[in-house]
């Protein structure tokens, strides 16, 4: 069975969401070939993590530099896959993994040197211990398609910092960018330290089962909760992040005209296709009337092409597949059949994947444009008395990644940031801290609790090992038998924590008649 671009179990076709022209084929990896590809992997990777953080790093920005330099063949493929208009391209994707691995290498230097541990010198005489973060091993990446290239980067870069080697599963909507990824990152590293399994959800399956040591996954709850059962089974870490239903609450006191710039901006950003694109607008009633007809007014002059011809001139791209174009289709007739009002947009213009950039006004909780992931240039607004009905009604979600605040009072601001259920809250902005490698991005609820980005995803590449040295020459005073020295040692040590200091006088003579005394036993 096959769905979306899948033409066959042995090939990848597709359309350009621009004018659904036909994409080149991809063919696919089969299945009873991708336990190779994961050992292939795990071949490289030993001498791969043995080059020591500096090692890699350097040849990681070797890398990345290339990536920067193929920057137009990168955004000519976005554009063919995902329809990106140019420019968004490079902005928003092509120029970004040379600085993101630059700023990941400052992150991660500082974690993954070895720390030594606390040891008390007097309890423990002669001992010492340090902890350090390794690399797991094989680290599975399965990606979705909303960012072509930025998805695959994101998780891929770090994980290679991390000492990993890498398998990256793209999406079947954008598997000639992950190809391209892949292929320019493996002129530079090591042979075989990144590898590519091209298919769907089977591949993706398989992949999980084939012997990786952790997971990398962005798609939906529904895949998700499959994904995360898998790797149960498995035994293996998974940083899952799985959407979101962002909401944004603009108070009387905002910045009136950067506000609407900023919450159109961050709705209609990559067309809508981005988890953290604002989705659910709380406007309170007091400025409703005059928010809502200003942000109608400049979402009707985003231009979008309404006949061949016209695609370069456009200000947003169109829906990626003709699969998310169906989902704003739905959610819009939906919102419109229980009472929303269209202010701008609302509709196909008639070629390609292409959608309106969409205000819909007097939005409910009711509609599947407020409780779904529509995943489109759609704003819904949703009136409200004040910001104490705002906070919870934007709670009421099932999702949790970002939610924004809109206001000049920015003390007041950060007061209620700590109300709203979400992984970040922005004041005045959205979703900004997505690229930046030092900014968690999380959520909660069916957002996922995966981390990406920040020290706290290091958990999904490494795992902590201790090493523990003793430079003692004589047994330790507790081992073995049982006896009343031992009883007088505990109970000294105990009233020396309870500040009783004259009770441990006598801790050193007491251990080294023990000392003695476990000696004989072999004397």
């Amino acid at each position: 069975m096959t769905s979306g671009p899948m033409k066959s179990a042995t090939e990848i076709g597709g359309v350009s969401p621009v004018d659904l022209h036909e994409l080149p084929v991809v063919k696919t990896t089969p299945l009873a070939d991708i336990k190779g590809v994961v050992e292939r992997a795990r071949a490289a990777q030993p001498a791969w993590e043995a080059l020591g953080f500096e090692g890699r790093a350097a040849l990681m920005k070797r890398a990345c530099r290339l990536l920067l330099e193929r920057r137009e063949q990168f955004g000519a493929l976005i554009r063919d896959e995902a329809g990106k208009q140019p420019a968004h391209a490079q902005m928003h994707e092509a120029i970004g993994p040379l600085e993101y691995v630059s700023g990941w290498i400052k992150v991660a230097r500082p974690h993954l040197k070895p720390k030594r541990l606390p040891i008390n010198p007097v309890a423990m005489p002669g001992k010492s211990a340090h902890t350090e973060l390794i690399a797991r091993g094989v680290v599975g990446i399965i990606a979705p398609w909303n960012y072509p290239l930025g998805v695959y980067f994101k998780p891929s870069l770090p994980a290679l910092l991390s000492g990993n080697a890498v398998v990256l599963k793209p999406s079947e909507y954008s598997p000639r960018t992950g190809a391209l990824f892949a292929q320019l990152l493996s002129e530079v590293l090591p042979r075989d330290v990144v590898q590519v399994a091209q298919g769907g959800r089977d591949v993706g399956a398989e992949l999980i089962r084939a012997g990786i040591d952790a997971l990398s996954f962005t798609g939906s709850p529904v895949g998700g909760r499959a994904v995360l059962k898998a790797c149960a089974e498995q035994m293996i870490p998974c940083s899952v992040e799985l959407g979101g239903k962002d909401a944004a609450i603009v108070l009387a006191d905002c910045d009136f005209e950067r506000t609407v710039l900023g919450v159109l901006n961050w709705g209609i950003h990559n067309s809508g296709q981005d988890c953290g694109s604002i989705e659910r607008v709380y406007v309170v009633e007091e400025i409703a009337d005059r928010f809502v007809e200003a942000l109608g007014r400049a979402a009707a002059r985003i231009k979008v092409p309404s006949k061949p011809g016209e695609a370069e001139g456009a200000d947003i791209g169109p829906l990626s597949n003709p699969m998310q174009l169906g989902i704003v289709e739905e959610h819009v007739a939906d919102a419109l059949a229980k009472g929303a009002k269209v202010v701008a947009g609302g509709k196909k213009p008639g070629i390609g994947c292409w959608y309106e950039a969409t205000i819909l006004d007097r939005c409910t909780h009711q509609m599947r444009v407020v409780n779904e992931e529509t995943f489109g240039p759609v704003l819904a607004v949703v009136r409200v008395q004040d910001v104490d009905e705002a906070i919870r009604l934007a709670n009421d979600s099932r999702y949790g990644l970002n939610a924004s605040l809109w206001t000049r009072d920015l003390e007041r601001g950060e007061a209620l940031a700590r109300r709203l259920q979400a992984g970040t809250v922005f004041i005045n902005n959205h979703a900004l801290t997505g690229a930046m490698p030092f900014a968690p991005w999380t959520g909660v609820k069916d957002t996922g609790y995966g981390v990406a980005n920040s020290e706290h995803s290091l958990h999904t590449f490494t795992r902590p090992r201790t090493i523990f040295v003793d430079r003692g020459h004589a047994p330790d005073p507790w081992w073995l038998s049982a006896d009343a020295l031992l009883g007088e040692l505990a109970e000294r040590l105990a009233k020396a924590q309870l500040g009783q200091l004259a009770a441990a006088l006598k801790v050193p003579s007491i251990m080294r008649a023990r000392k003695k005394k476990l000696l004989e036993l072999v004397r």
